[in-house]
Parts: structure tokens; sequence; C-alpha cells
């Protein structure tokens, strides 16, 4: 016994003076869901082998980790390898070439029963052509159809550019009316206007339409998407809020485009005197500039002659895009294809999810109120079940968008559907409506 005391004795002045003369081992970490591919996949390994997912030089980083567990921003770089616009402009003079390279093969394979449900998309930019490429790659399938609105302002430069790159993607067009965005001005709504009218002419007959701006990505793959419109069975998804929450200063005070001397462009401000109520009783009602909308719906915007006053009625009023959609499908006045009657504030919207100031945690900056997401946000947008999230920034955290995009790519290659009970539970999905409306 006094031998065994002596020797504890003696290990006890060892570790004091010399420290641990071995390395304890740590517990080991917590195991990580496999929801990424196996890499013997053919399709993964020829995209990740040509460089079609993420940004190359950011492959060293282990996505699943930083989208499982928190990680400081700081242990990653704030900025990533851009492409010129002219370069990319140059590369288009080789379609094949450009579409190989830039990945807009790196899904071969689609299901029969995404083709037989094409999407339209609307995407709004002035500036970033590699991030809206960026974007444009995460969404496209040759079945879907695209409309791109690009701000007159960015100068004639940039849309030549934006005019060679779509000339390699033939479901991919250019509006043929641009204008010149004034922020908060009734320019920004005839953007969407512009293109919603095209691709109602386009051969392409698409069932859903969502106009986003070129600094979302994606939450949700296609084939999700396509699911959940169907659940959603011609119901529209706008956001909705009334009285005071709705801002009414913005549509009571008339409202018009100024130059700013201090910021060198044209500007919304306030008028003097009030301005006219709307046409038709109307109730006001604010929501979102971003929506889901299903082809009833725009079909009834763009011919409908109440929908039609409503429109020519915001011109005078500030943000008209966060106002005439939400008004129009939560109007009680007619009966609008897709439209919502209930209380607007009883329901969510599941298009776009923006993490406000003040109301959601952000790792990053908050630019106009509104997070720049980044890596250490992952965790918390792998969660979100919107479609889209907003917003993103090529040149600030790039690895936010390397590794959502190499998680859509792999839940897209083996067709994977995350639970949809969520979305069967919205107030707003129309369970009872006629099957021909979305045969139609």
């Amino acid at each position: 016994m006094s031998l065994l005391l002596v020797a504890l004795v003696l290990c006890f002045y060892i570790i004091l003076i010399f420290g641990v003369p071995f390395e304890i081992k740590k517990s080991a970490p917590k195991p990580i869901k496999m929801e990424f591919i196996n890499a013997s996949d053919s399709t993964s390994v020829k995209a990740f082998a040509n460089k079609w997912v993420g940004f190359p030089h950011l492959s060293y980083i282990n996505c699943q980790e930083v989208l499982t567990y928190p990680i400081t921003n700081e242990a990653f770089e704030k900025t990533v390898h851009r492409v010129a616009d002219s370069a990319l402009a140059t590369e288009s003079s080789d379609c094949p070439s450009f579409r190989t390279k830039h990945g807009f093969h790196r899904f071969p394979n689609i299901t029969e029963e995404e083709r037989e449900f094409p999407i339209a998309f609307i995407v709004l930019f002035h500036k970033d052509l590699d991030q809206v490429l960026f974007l444009l790659r995460a969404i496209y399938r040759p079945h879907n159809v695209y409309c791109l609105s690009v701000d007159l302002n960015s100068g004639p430069t940039f849309i030549q550019h934006v005019r060679s790159v779509i000339t390699c993607l033939p479901n991919v067009f250019l509006a043929k009316t641009l204008e010149p965005i004034v922020y908060a001005g009734f320019s920004r709504l005839m953007a969407d206007i512009h293109c919603m009218k095209e691709l109602l002419t386009s051969p392409v007959r698409w069932r859903y339409l969502v106009n986003i701006p070129g600094q979302q990505f994606p939450l949700r793959t296609n084939l999700e998407m396509v699911k959940i419109f169907k659940i959603y069975n011609g119901a529209n998804d706008q956001l909705g809020v009334s009285g005071k929450k709705s801002l009414p200063r913005r549509y009571k005070i008339k409202h018009h485009v100024v130059w700013d001397k201090k910021t060198g462009r044209n500007i919304t401000a306030e008028s003097v005197g009030r301005y006219p109520p709307p046409p038709h009783n109307f109730q006001i009602v604010k929501g979102s500039a971003y929506g889901t909308f299903s082809r009833a719906f725009v079909e009834f915007a763009m011919t409908d002659r109440r929908a039609h006053d409503l429109i020519e009625w915001s011109r005078g009023i500030e943000s008209p895009d966060e106002y005439v959609w939400s008004t129009l499908h939560h109007t009680k006045i007619m009966k609008v294809p897709g439209g919502f009657t209930g209380d607007p504030e009883s329901k969510r919207s599941m298009t776009t999810f923006v993490a406000w100031q003040r109301e959601v945690p952000c790792e990053s900056i908050h630019v106009r109120w509104i997070c720049i997401f980044s890596a250490a946000d992952l965790p918390m947008l792998k969660r979100r079940p919107e479609l889209f999230a907003n917003k993103f920034y090529i040149d600030l955290h790039p690895v936010a968008l390397h590794c959502l995009d190499q998680y859509i790519f792999n839940l897209t290659i083996t067709n994977q559907v995350r639970d949809l009970q969520l979305y069967r539970e919205l107030p707003f999905i129309l369970t009872k409506q006629r099957p021909t409306l979305m045969n139609t």
C-alpha cells in the first residue's frame, strides 16, 4: 500500500511540473447526418470534377460541417475569385463550351413530374452577372422558362454582356422592355409586369411564376417546388399586412420621382397633398415585392380592367410593388384566381425568407435592415421552409453561397424531398379547388 501511495504522489509531482505526459482523448463529435451524395455516384463525381458545384477555389471547405454546426465567419475567406462580365460575354461566343464550363448540364436527369409542371421565373438585377449566373445555374432546368429584367441604369455595356450570355440558354430571355429602376418607384413594379406579359406568350405552358432578385438563392430544389405548388393547387403565396402595419402614409400621401443631388440619381419622394383612394373600393394590403403566383392569377392581373385600374393608381404611391399584388391577392370585392379572403396576417408567406434586423439573428451585416447571409447563418437557413432566402452578396461571405449550392445540388441529384406536411397545413392552399385549374 505504501508503494502505491508513493507512486501516486510521484505521478502528481510529474504532472504538476511537466504537464500531462499524454493526450487526453477528446469526446467524439456528433455524427453528421449524411445528406450529401455518395462519392461513387457518377453524376456527382462528374459535377464536382468539372467544378460545376459551388466556387472551385473553395472546394477545400467541408460544407457538411458548415451546414450542421455553428461556425464563426472568421474561419473562412470573405471574398471569392470573380469572373468579369466581359469575360463571360466572350466565353458565350462558343455556346456548347459555355454551357459545359458553367454547369448548365449538371442536372442530366429530370423527373417526369417536373417536366409536366414547368415553372416560370422572373429575375431582376442590375449588377454582378457572375452571381446571377450562379443563381440561374441552381434553378435552371431546360423545360422551365426564365425572364431576366435588367435595370436600364446598369448601362448599355452591362446589358449587352447579359444579352451575349443568355444566347446560350434558349429558355432564358431578356425582357423586351426594360425600366430605369427607381428605388420604391413605379418602375420596379413595371419591370415585373413586362416580364409577366411576355411569359404569358411563351410556348412553355408554365403553371406557376416566382419573381426573385439576383441576390436571392434557393432553399428548395425544383422537384420540391413542384410538389409544393401542387399542394397549393392554384393558390398564390403572398405576404399581407393591413392597418397601421401597411404604412398608410405611403399610399395616402402623393409620391413622385425627383432627382437627388446627394446620390446623383432619381428617388421617390413625398409630394404636397393627399393622394386619392384606390379605385373600386380596394382595401390596401401591404405585402412583398416577391411572391409565388399561379398562371391564372397572372393572366387575371394582366387582363382584368379593375386590376389595370389599381396598377395605374399605384403610380403615385411609394413602393407599389409591395402593394399591388398583395391587394389583388387579398381583396374581397371580387373573385381573384388563387386569392385569399381571410385575415392577411393569419398566414405566413413561404416564398422568400428575409432576416430583418431586430427580428431574426444575423451573423453578418445588415443592408437596409436586411441581413446579408454568411457561412455562420447556414445551419439556420438549412432549417427554413421558404423557397428562397434573401439576400447574399458574392463579394461578402461567399462560403454561404458555396455550401448552399452544394446542399441543393446533392438534394437534387438524389431526388430527395424533405417533409411537406407544413405546406399542407397552410391556410391559403385551395384544397377544394376544381382540379381543372391546375390542368390548364
